[in-house]
């Protein structure tokens, strides 16, 4: 049997995913990771030690697992996108990578805005993004400022998944999905001058970003002191990779125009395939390149089910911390719950940086309104599941769009009731696709196709689509959604200059 392994580096996890050759997940470890915060918006972590994590991740994957390393046809990666992970002339890290949800640049903003008023509306023309504050070429204007010796130093800037692949390659690349969101032009797939302008950038700095390739071409081969390090074969071929949201639409075969998809984790991601870039609705969300040659026109809601996190945290005193399926004990009550007594609207804005869809509003917050002196904390709970779900109806009709269907993956789909509160919110079918680590998986696929396996992704991502299970529409519902969603457009249409 052979096999594929797939490096999936979240923000605080790591995770080595093993797949078959029909990419059945086989085993999978973990392991977690610091990052380093302050009260100033740092959010850092330290490479070297990332990458000791990431080899010994992918050692006991290999290990536990059983699998002959001769047999792991190829590797393939992927990881959080944009920050900044630095090195220096001799491929050593010059400081510890800035992640993509650093706000220190936010002050840059608030300099470069008095300037230019219309900056955030200006780069959003040229690449169909609200540009985050810990993207990329923002991070290289901070260190313009603040540590002026260090940038001078720095040979390139690569991504998470550019340094996983480096240590197992020797091999220095960027890819297109990340090179699109630097922030750059999306019609080109390339950096922007006049972003560079302004963000009063000089155009030497492209100096410093290595040759970007195709997601799926290979970008090098395990060395031997890479093997040491992972149990990997020397010579097993290492995809280039993609950022984690095209890797996971890949993964969950949204390849054709017109299909939707809902990522509902500890951030909700929900977008919609386009074979050309797609900008409305104007100044709101964001538009990511996919290695299938099409765009991701994608609304995001920051916080997903940190929603549902913080009312069991604060209202359900008797859960235990190591009681991972208390959640799941919770929602088996709800499943026949009566609706019509639940008139709070919760607004799922669960962060401390607003939200860029599908309106943009940085100083948006959560909101739990509407309590009466029957509700209890089943409602608010209760509530906290349709305000997200409502939030991701208001992303949908923001696009302008006819969904017909949706494909629901992350935590939130293994959820008893979330899929089917959803269905009757949207009023379509909710469909989960078999499978998990969806963008591991996507990752694998673009492996495949790298060592010609497969011809396109088209071909591996059909061959490979299976249905777990489909939720249709209460009818019964439809006008107590109708009404509770005209009410919660109201809330927040009317809450956003008090925020």
């Amino acid at each position: 049997m052979k096999y594929y392994l797939s490096v999936d580096a979240g923000t605080s996890i790591i995770k080595t995913v093993l797949f078959n050759k029909n990419f059945d997940l086989i085993f999978i470890s973990s392991v977690k990771n610091k990052v380093i915060t302050d009260e100033y918006g740092k959010s850092e972590i330290e490479m070297n030690k990332f990458w000791s994590l990431t080899s010994k991740c992918i050692k006991s994957c290999i290990l536990h697992s059983k699998v002959n390393p001769l047999n792991i046809d190829a590797v393939g990666i992927t990881g959080n996108m944009v920050g900044a992970w630095p090195i220096d002339n001799a491929n050593k890290p010059l400081r510890n990578a800035i992640l993509w949800n650093d706000t220190r640049s936010e002050k840059v903003f608030n300099y470069l805005k008095k300037r230019n008023k219309k900056i955030f509306e200006n780069i959003f023309s040229i690449s169909g993004s609200v540009v985050q504050y810990g993207c990329t070429l923002p991070i290289v204007k901070w260190l313009e400022i603040n540590e002026k010796n260090v940038l001078k130093k720095i040979k390139y800037f690569l991504t998470c998944k550019d340094w996983i692949r480096f240590k197992l390659t020797n091999n220095i690349y960027n890819d297109l999905t990340e090179r699109s969101v630097s922030p750059g032009d999306i019609k080109k797939i390339s950096f922007s001058l006049k972003i560079l302008n302004l963000l009063q950038l000089n155009s030497k700095y492209l100096k410093k970003f290595p040759e970007a390739r195709h997601s799926y071409e290979i970008g090098g081969y395990v060395t031997n002191n890479a093997s040491k390090q992972t149990g990997l074969e020397v010579g097993t071929p290492v995809a280039i990779g993609a950022g984690d949201v095209p890797s996971t639409a890949i993964g969950l075969g949204a390849i054709k125009k017109g299909m939707c998809s809902s990522i509902v984790g500890t951030t909700c991601h929900n977008f919609y395939v386009s074979d050309k870039p797609f900008f409305k609705p104007k100044n709101s969300g964001l538009l990511f390149y996919s290695p299938n040659k099409q765009w991701l026109r994608t609304m995001i809601n920051v916080a997903g089910t940190t929603n549902f996190d913080w009312v069991v945290k604060n209202f359900y005193k008797e859960k235990s911390l190591g009681n991972l399926n208390f959640l799941s004990k919770i929602e088996k009550k709800f499943q026949n719950y009566d609706i019509n007594n639940n008139n709070i609207i919760f607004l799922p804005y669960f962060n401390y940086g607003g939200t860029i869809s599908p309106f943009f509003n940085l100083n948006a917050k959560a909101e739990i309104f509407g309590l009466l002196p029957h509700n209890d904390r089943d409602d608010i709970l209760y509530a906290s599941y349709q305000g997200l779900c409502l939030s991701i109806r208001d992303c949908y009709e923001a696009l302008n769009i006819k969904v017909k269907s949706l494909s629901l993956s992350g935590g939130a789909s293994k959820s008893k009731i979330f899929p089917q509160i959803l269905s009757d919110v949207l009023g379509i079918k909710i469909i989960i696709p078999y499978g998990e680590e969806f963008g591991a998986r996507g990752a694998a696929y673009l492996a495949s196709v790298a060592i010609k396996k497969f011809k396109n992704l088209n071909q591996v991502a059909n061959k490979n689509k299976k249905i777990k299970k489909i939720f249709s529409p209460n009818l019964k519902n439809k006008n107590y959604y109708f009404n509770k969603y005209q009410k919660y457009l109201k809330l927040r249409q009317n809450l956003a200059n008090l925020w």
